[in-house]
């Protein structure tokens, strides 16, 4: 694999950086008031055109690879800080737009991907239901047909980006068809009678980032809205392969702005006549910090890498990403909060924020041992594994 980045490439990690640096000083009150200028953060990274990134251009997409997505969300999160400020790439380009990529019939796509893939509009993920989160073969969220429409009824909880987007890519059951099989997908627009959106619980961690529940009471969808209907379950997963790219990405951003939080702090930092940083607990702490992040990079550009000829990214590659993502960071950003002492544990230092969030990483995407599974049953496809 060559990991020599391109000039277009460096071009493209410079604006992400850019865009990033300049809302890193606001992330703190986004923090603490729970609450973030979302639609100003949003016109931002459209003014630099990082929308749509791996989105066709036949739709106004910039046709990107998986790995030039990467290097944006890298930078995006990691100069910012925030989970916030990467959002509007996420949704005019993640799972959502690239579930409607895959729909059955052309009138789908060309009714939705061009709004989107232009940032007129965004595309979230509607799965989790209140009794069915992981279990995605239990949905009880109901799709019946009725003529020229499907009746939608239900209930959609975690969903990042429900008050602001205006699109939502939910996984229904169609026509009460059990397991896997009645498994599909139809686009709910906000403005749909019988859809109602609410605030959703309040997180440890990732605060200011705008989610909530989705209440469906007989919603009808037009059946051009239907992304795939039952039966097409496989197709449907691959798309969350770019959710899960998404995610281990924003862990190794998060954890290399702890790891920079935590060197600057102990370089000022003197104890006993001399700088922390040159204490050998520290430097041998960072070291380890070190190589931790770039072992977790390494695994996200091969899995980024793996997506050709406009496919998504293989599923076992993005699942250990993930997976090692979710497991490196919290450690990362603990220990950071470590080398910074008492005041790592204030409010006023980064550290303690950066290690909150680290707590969604670990369930946004697959929970360790949903993305254990997940790896074993592609290492070892001869066996039935237990869920």
């Amino acid at each position: 694999m060559d990991l020599a980045l391109t000039a277009a490439q460096l071009d493209l990690q410079a604006r992400g950086a850019k865009v990033g640096a300049q809302w890193r000083e606001h992330v703190t009150r986004w923090d603490l008031e729970d609450k973030a200028p979302y639609d100003e953060v949003a016109a931002s990274i459209v003014e630099a055109g990082l929308i749509g990134l791996t989105m066709p251009a036949v739709y106004g997409g910039a046709d990107l690879s998986v790995l030039d997505y990467v290097l944006v969300v890298e930078q995006l999160i990691k100069c910012s800080q925030s989970w916030i400020v990467a959002e509007t790439t996420f949704g005019t380009t993640g799972p959502g737009p690239s579930i409607i990529l895959r729909a059955e019939h052309e009138a789908t796509r060309a009714k939705f991907l061009p709004d989107i893939v232009a940032g007129r509009k965004a595309c979230a993920i509607a799965l989790t239901e209140p009794d069915h989160g992981s279990d995605l073969t239990a949905l009880t969220t109901s799709a019946v047909d009725d003529g020229d429409a499907w009746v939608i009824n239900g209930r959609k909880r975690f969903i990042t980006g429900s008050p602001v987007n205006e699109l939502y890519a939910t996984f229904v059951r169609f026509d009460d068809i059990p397991g896997h099989r009645g498994i599909g997908v139809v686009v709910i627009e906000k403005d749909t009678p019988g859809l109602r959106l609410e605030p959703g619980a309040q997180f440890v961690g990732t605060r200011g980032l705008p989610h909530g529940e989705m209440h469906m009471d007989n919603c009808r969808v037009p059946k051009v809205n239907v992304v795939r209907g039952p039966g097409h379950f496989g197709d449907i997963m691959s798309a969350f392969n770019m959710e899960r790219i998404h995610n281990s990405t924003l862990s190794l951003a998060l954890a290399e702005a702890a790891y920079d939080e935590a060197v600057s702090y102990i370089e000022k930092r003197e104890a006993f006549g001399k700088p922390i940083i040159q204490f050998q607990s520290a430097y041998h702490t960072l070291v380890d910090l070190r190589m931790a992040i770039e072992a977790h990079r390494m695994l996200v550009y091969r899995a980024a890498a793996t997506a050709v000829d406009g496919k998504f990214p293989l599923a076992q590659e993005s699942s250990m990403a993930k997976l090692s993502g979710c497991l490196m960071l919290p450690e990362v950003t603990l220990q950071a909060m470590i080398l910074c002492g008492g005041d790592g544990t204030t409010m006023d230092f980064a550290a303690q924020r950066l290690h909150r969030d680290s707590m969604a990483a670990l369930v946004a995407g697959g929970s360790p041992p949903v993305l254990k599974n997940a790896i074993a049953s592609q290492l070892f496809p001869q066996h039935r594994f237990v869920q």
